[in-house]
């Protein structure tokens, strides 16, 4: 980890830790107004603001961690704070606070999740039981329903809790505006184990499509899936020991319970107790022993005493419940089905074991313990029926108490994943393609360009990611340099290709006695036309550098075809008659079958398709009136009838041997009054811009200044 990323880091611990003090001292502060812990939110806020959700779920974490020591009920505000700080995150990053609308519409929603989720805790977990309910409300609260009261309650939570949200963001604004900006920047680069990338960069990554589905879904699909099937695996586990421990709870206060009976009552007076028919004192002090054993727990539905005769139970002491209206001493209670298969032993004076039961009287647990007379008989039979009626209730409400503990840590868990996920990961990998999809490789610079991209991400991960970032950055090294000699190479083989086809096009016009230096002086004057082009905004979208240099490399090869022609006519000093004209005309034709055949050996080199269509076509007129093939207007390739004009004007002012020079000015009068029948009028107009310009060219490769 580089200086740069632990210092970040232990800034990052820093904040973290004021920022948990913050929500302790405002949670203490919750306590003693007695609300729920709403206000104990604004270090949180502020983090969440200038960090994101990583940090802030952690700082509500700790927060809750420490403050349930003391106050055992705020762990279950977990959950409602780590919402909160999440859609706090959100709102940051989208701007939102700077609106007045979405800070209302935040207020509110924030207010909604604590009021229904503190509606639901206070409903379904019992732990903030009527002291906090009391305090709460205006009102007596205890002639209102369970509904009613939770109702009223969420209500109470949610108008309580607008200006605590309003002055928990106030206090978070407050501490983001006193913090110094590069704190700031350092906290919201915090988790970046590479050079920070700015926000519309992630968002490009968001933006770009995979071809099935992204790492971070994948992710996000992993972590939720597991992390809920560990919640309900937890939960559901969790609840079934619950329900086993309060089982073998139940079963041990049902045995001491009867055990303890069993002890209070005299094995030899109990004919005496059944006969007194529930009067005495004796019967009554003992009555009054067996009701204060009941009142250990609340959960001690029956306690009493039979005598278990083959008829039925004859009783000897029966307490009276809520319910059920105890029976008479000496009343004869029959048998239960599920009681009968005990019947056998419990009549020969032997034990059984603890035993559920679902009839008439309930769910119960019940126990049995024998009760002995001095000489060690069984006569009689202690009993206690704990009631089961609750555990299901127990279960719910433990069952919801674990979902709603656990529901915050697995948020948690589930952000912490994907915050690792995305820092050293996600982002990593996606820097590095996104660099890799703007790579240029047209020029030296470009190529320099890429490798300085990758660097500039100065990924640290400390693990595979930046193996592989210090591989591919390696890779990109060794091809850009690869390219850069394939590159040179291409070019020489290039330009050995455009001088050996230029020494070719110079063979032709050597056995041309009168053209002299005309393919050199042809491609400078092309080289004219195609600028003042640009100059004039003609053809823009065609005359790219790329075509100038084709038509400029291509011009010398406008006359190949005539290395065809015989001498006699290719050199005859006076007029070619009929039928030798129309022998010359076919060196069009010939040069573009040359060219063609050129281009299937060098397929590369793609200036040749340029020079055949010139070889071809340069002497097509506008008209309609040239040849080979009679083509007119925009019919001849552009190329065409760039040549024509220079073709022509060199030819007017060159001597030859059927003709001498034409001045200067001679030639321009010729080439503009065939401007619409001989040539392309903007072709004309381009090579008359600025007739200086083409008279320095002239004057200059007649001096032998060739360029």
């Amino acid at each position: 980890m580089n200086r740069l990323i632990k210092s970040g880091w232990i800034l990052g611990t820093i904040i973290f830790i004021i920022a948990v003090i913050i929500n302790c001292l405002f949670s203490y502060i919750s306590m003693k107004i007695g609300i729920p812990p709403i206000l104990g939110l604004a270090g949180s806020m502020a983090i969440a603001i200038m960090a994101g959700y990583f940090p802030a779920v952690w700082v509500v974490m700790f927060t809750h961690i420490i403050t349930g020591i003391f106050i055992n009920q705020f762990l279950y505000y977990t959950l409602i704070n780590i919402l909160i700080v999440i859609i706090t995150a959100y709102y940051s990053q989208k701007g939102y606070f700077k609106r007045r609308s979405k800070i209302v519409r935040y207020v509110l929603i924030t207010s909604c999740i604590s009021a229904v989720l503190s509606g639901v805790i206070v409903g379904e977990t019992g732990e903030i039981n009527a002291e906090i309910m009391r305090d709460s409300m205006p009102f007596n609260v205890f002639s209102l329903s369970s509904t009613e009261l939770l109702l009223l309650f969420a209500v109470a939570i949610f108008f309580m809790a607008i200006p605590a949200q309003i002055i928990g963001l106030v206090i978070a604004f407050f501490i983001v505006r006193i913090i110094p900006e590069d704190i700031k920047k350092t906290l919201h680069d915090f988790g970046w184990l590479q050079k920070p990338i700015d926000d519309e960069e992630v968002e490009l990554f968001n933006r770009t499509r995979t071809r099935v589905i992204t790492t971070n879904t994948v992710f996000i699909i992993a972590l939720i899936s597991t992390c809920l099937t560990v919640l309900l695996l937890v939960a559901s586990i969790g609840s079934r020991l619950f329900i086993e421990h309060t089982q073998d709870e139940h079963e041990k206060l049902a045995k001491g319970v009867s055990e303890m009976v069993a002890k209070v009552v005299d094995g030899d007076r109990i004919d005496e107790y059944i006969a007194s028919g529930g009067y005495g004192y004796e019967y009554e002090k003992m009555y009054k022993a067996l009701e204060n054993i009941r009142s250990i727990s609340g959960d001690i539905e029956y306690v009493y005493v039979y005598k278990i005769m083959p008829d039925g139970c004859h009783v000897v002491f029966d307490l009276d419940s809520e319910d059920v209206v105890a029976a008479d001493p000496g009343e004869v209670v029959p048998f239960d089905p599920t009681f009968e298969q005990f019947v056998p032993t419990l009549l020969e004076g032997g034990d059984i074991d603890v035993f559920v039961s679902d009839d008439y009287y309930g769910w119960l647990l019940t126990s049995y313990t024998p009760i002995h007379n001095s000489k060690g008989e069984t006569v009689c039979y202690a009993g206690a029926d704990i009631s089961m009626k609750y555990l299901s209730n127990y279960t719910k409400q433990f069952f919801i108490r674990l979902l709603i503990l656990c529901s915050g840590i697995i948020i948690v868990i589930i952000i912490t994943g994907l915050w690792i996920a995305k820092y050293r990961i996600i982002y990593p990998v996606n820097s590095m393609v996104e660099r890799a999809r703007f790579f240029k490789y047209d020029s030296e610079e470009a190529r320099v360009g890429n490798v300085e991209l990758l660097e500039d991400l100065d990924i640290r991960t400390g693990d595979e990611i930046e193996r592989l970032y210090n591989s591919f950055l390696q890779v990109t090294k060794d091809s850009m340099k690869s390219f850069s000699k394939m590159q040179q190479k291409s070019d020489y083989i290039e330009k050995v290709q455009a001088n050996l086809i230029v020494i070719l096009a110079g063979m032709v016009e050597n056995r041309d006695e009168s053209t002299g230096d005309h393919i050199k002086k042809t491609s400078m004057y092309t080289l004219i036309i195609m600028k003042n082009m640009r100059k004039m905004g003609i053809h823009l979208e065609a005359l790219t550098d790329e075509y100038i240099d084709d038509v400029y490399k291509s011009a010398p090869l406008h006359d190949i075809g005539k290395i065809r022609i015989t001498d006699a006519i290719l050199n005859k000093p006076g007029k070619l008659t009929p039928d030798e004209f129309e022998v010359m005309k076919q060196h069009a034709l010939y040069g573009g079958e040359i060219i063609e055949k050129l281009l299937e050996s060098l397929t590369q080199a793609s200036y040749l398709e340029v020079a055949r269509d010139i070889a071809m076509y340069h002497h097509e007129k506008w008209d309609g009136s040239g040849y080979p093939y009679g083509l007119k207007g925009e019919e001849i390739p552009l190329s065409a009838r760039i040549m024509a004009v220079a073709d022509v004007f060199d030819a007017l002012i060159s001597d030859r041997v059927y003709k001498k020079a034409f001045s200067f000015e001679k030639a321009m009068s010729i080439i503009q009054e065939e401007s619409g029948t001989h040539f392309d009028p903007e072709v004309v107009k381009a090579f008359m811009l600025d007739p200086e310009d083409v008279r320095a060219a002239a004057d200059m490769l007649k001096k032998g200044q060739i360029i």
